[in-house]
C-alpha cells in the first residue's frame, strides 16, 4: 500500500486499482466476522436474548425480597407491561376449590382489581379457563375472529392474547394473561418468555405461601404454649372457656369452641359458661359429642346439622378424662390437615392441664378454708378450756407452780405470785427455781426443812419465813410428771400455808 506522498504521483488507473483492492480486502474481513448473515440482524437477536435473560434474572432477584403473594402478582404484571411489548397483563389466582380468590389487572403500569365474578367468567368461558383445564398455554393472534368462532368472553374484543397456567408440582394455582392491541403481535420467543415468567411467579408464590404457613404455625404453637402461662390461681374455668373459644375461632378457624369439664370424676361433663362472652352455639348437641369423647378418650366427629359439624377432643390429665373440647365447623370450611390435628391435640392437652390445675387449686382452697375454720374452732375451744383452767388455777387457796425439765418456771397462779413472792405472774415465768428461792429469801429470812412423805414419787418441804410481825410457814408438795406424747418431763408443786 503506497503512503500519502506516493498517492500524488499515481495515475488515475493506479488509484482505481488500489481502491478496488481495498474493497476486496474489506469484504473478505466482513465475511470472516459475520459468516451467518447481516450484522444488524445478529445484533438484534443477541440484544433480545440478553433482554429476556435480564428480565427473568431481575424478576428472580426481586421475588426474593418480598413474601406477599399479592405484591408478587402486582410486581410481575407491572414488569410485563413495562419490559415487554404488552398493553395489558392479568393474573388470576385460584383457591383449593379451583375458584378465583384474587384477580389483578395492570394496564400502562397502573394496577386495578378485577372483580371475582368477572374472573370466574374468564375461567368458565375464556382462554384462561382453556389454559387451566388443559394445562398448557394458549396463543390467540386475532382475538376478534377467535372470540366469535369459539364464543369467548374476554376482557377485550380485539388484538392478540397469550394465556399460560401458573403451575406448581402438585396443582395449578392460577393463570397469567398477556394482551396486545395489535393482531399477530406475539412470536414464539414471546411465548417462551411469558411461560418463564409464569414459572418464576409460581415458585415465588409457593415460597410466599409456605412462609405464611410457617409463620401461622409458629404463631399457633406459641399461642398454645402460652395458654398454660396465662392462667394463674386468680382465674376461673370461665376465663379458660372464653380463651378456648378465642383460640378455636382465631387459630383454628372454627365457628365456636365450647369447654365441658367434669365437676367430679364420676359426674357428666358440664358446659363452662365463658366469662363476659355470649355464644350462639348448639350447646346441648355439642354436649353429647363432649360426653362421647370424654367416655371414649378419643376424637369424635359428629354432624349436628347438614351445615354444621362438631369435632370433640378429650381432655385427659394423668390418664383420667376430665371433660371435652368441642369445635364447630360449617360445611364450607376445609377439614383440619395433619399439622392442624397435631396442634388440636396440643390444644386439648394444654386445656386439660389448665383445667386440672384450676380444679386442684379450687379443691385446695376449699380444704384450706375448712381447715382454717376447724383450726379457729379448735383454737376457740382450747382458749375457752385454758380460760376455765386458769380460773380454777387462780381460784385455788394454795400456791401452784409448774416447772419444766430445766427447772424453769412454766406457770404459776396468782396466790403464789402475789402472796408468796410478791410479783406479777408474767415477771416469774422463765425464771429458774433457784432464782425464785432467792427472791423469797430477800423478803425475809427463810429456812427449808425436808419432811417425810409416805406416798411414793412425792417430796415434802417446809419453808419458814421470819417476818417482824410473825412467822409464815408453807408446806411444799412436789409431784413429778413423766414425759408422754413427745412432751418432756416436768414437776408440779403445791405451796400450802400452815396455820
Amino acid at each position: 500500500m503506497p503512503d500519502t506522498e506516493d498517492l500524488a504521483a499515481l495515475t488515475v488507473a493506479e488509484l482505481v486499482a488500489h481502491v478496488r483492492e481495498l474493497r476486496n480486502a474489506n469484504a473478505h474481513l466482513r465475511r470472516q466476522l459475520h459468516p451467518s448473515g447481516p450484522p444488524l440482524a445478529a445484533h438484534a437477536l443477541a440484544e433480545e436474548l440478553i433482554r429476556q435473560t435480564s428480565l427473568l434474572a431481575r424478576l428472580g432477584i426481586e421475588f426474593r425480597e418480598d413474601l406477599d403473594p399479592a405484591t408478587l402478582v402486582q410486581q410481575t404484571l407491572q414488569s410485563v407491561t413495562v419490559n415487554l411489548p404488552a398493553d395489558e397483563a392479568t393474573a388470576i389466582l385460584l383457591g383449593s376449590d379451583q375458584q378465583p380468590t384474587q384477580a389483578l389487572t395492570v394496564a400502562l403500569g397502573a394496577p386495578r382489581l378485577l372483580p371475582l365474578e368477572r374472573a370466574a367468567e374468564l375461567i368458565s368461558h375464556g382462554c384462561a379457563g382453556w389454559a387451566l383445564r388443559h394445562g398448557s398455554s394458549v396463543v390467540v393472534l386475532d382475538l376478534a375472529h377467535e372470540a366469535r368462532r369459539f364464543q369467548l368472553r374476554e376482557l377485550q374484543t380485539g388484538g392478540s392474547l397469550i394465556a399460560t397456567p401458573i403451575r406448581q408440582s402438585s396443582a395449578t394455582i392460577g393463570v397469567l394473561i398477556v394482551y396486545r392491541l395489535a393482531t399477530h403481535a406475539f412470536s414464539s420467543s414471546d411465548l417462551i418468555l411469558i411461560e418463564g415468567i409464569a414459572a418464576q411467579l409460581s415458585v415465588a408464590i409457593g415460597a410466599a405461601r409456605l412462609h405464611q404457613q410457617h409463620r401461622l404455625r409458629q404463631q399457633q404453637f406459641m399461642t398454645l404454649l402460652n395458654l398454660g402461662q396465662l392462667f394463674t390461681a386468680g382465674h376461673t374455668l370461665g376465663d379458660v372457656a372464653a380463651r378456648c373459644h378465642t383460640i378455636a375461632t382465631e387459630t383454628f378457624a372454627a365457628q365456636w369452641g365450647l369447654l365441658f369439664v367434669r365437676p367430679s370424676p364420676q359426674s357428666q361433663p358440664a358446659w363452662i359458661t365463658p366469662t363476659n362472652l355470649s355464644l350462639d352455639a348448639p350447646i346441648t348437641a355439642a354436649g353429647g359429642a363432649a360426653q362421647l369423647t370424654a367416655d371414649s378418650q378419643s376424637v369424635v366427629t359428629m354432624a349436628l346439622t347438614d351445615e354444621l359439624t362438631c369435632i370433640a377432643l378429650p381432655l385427659v390429665h394423668d390418664g383420667a378424662s376430665i371433660g371435652g373440647l368441642a369445635l364447630g365447623y360449617t360445611a364450607t370450611q376445609s377439614t383440619p390437615s395433619g399439622i392442624d390435628w397435631n396442634l388440636l391435640e396440643l390444644f386439648a392437652r394444654q386445656t386439660a392441664t389448665v383445667c386440672a390445675t384450676l380444679q386442684l387449686v379450687a379443691r385446695l382452697r376449699e380444704q384450706t378454708q375448712l381447715l382454717e375454720e376447724l383450726i379457729a374452732e379448735r383454737t376457740n375451744q382450747l382458749q375457752r378450756s385454758r380460760d376455765l383452767l386458769r380460773v380454777v388455777f387462780d381460784s385455788l387457796p394454795e400456791g401452784v407452780v409448774l416447772l419444766d425439765e430445766t427447772e424453769r418456771l412454766a406457770a404459776a397462779n396468782t396466790v403464789f405470785a402475789n402472796q408468796i413472792v410478791g410479783r406479777h405472774p408474767r415477771e416469774l415465768v422463765g425464771k429458774t427455781y433457784a432464782h425464785l428461792l432467792r427472791m423469797i429469801e430477800r423478803t425475809a429470812p427463810t429456812s427449808i426443812e425436808l419432811l417425810p412423805d409416805p406416798r411414793a414419787g412425792r417430796q415434802r418441804l417446809r419453808i419458814r419465813q421470819m417476818f417482824p410481825d410473825g412467822t409464815r410457814s408453807y408446806v411444799v408438795e412436789r409431784m413429778e410428771i413423766p414425759s408422754s406424747h413427745g412432751q418432756p418431763a416436768s414437776r408440779l408443786e403445791f405451796w400450802r400455808r400452815e396455820q
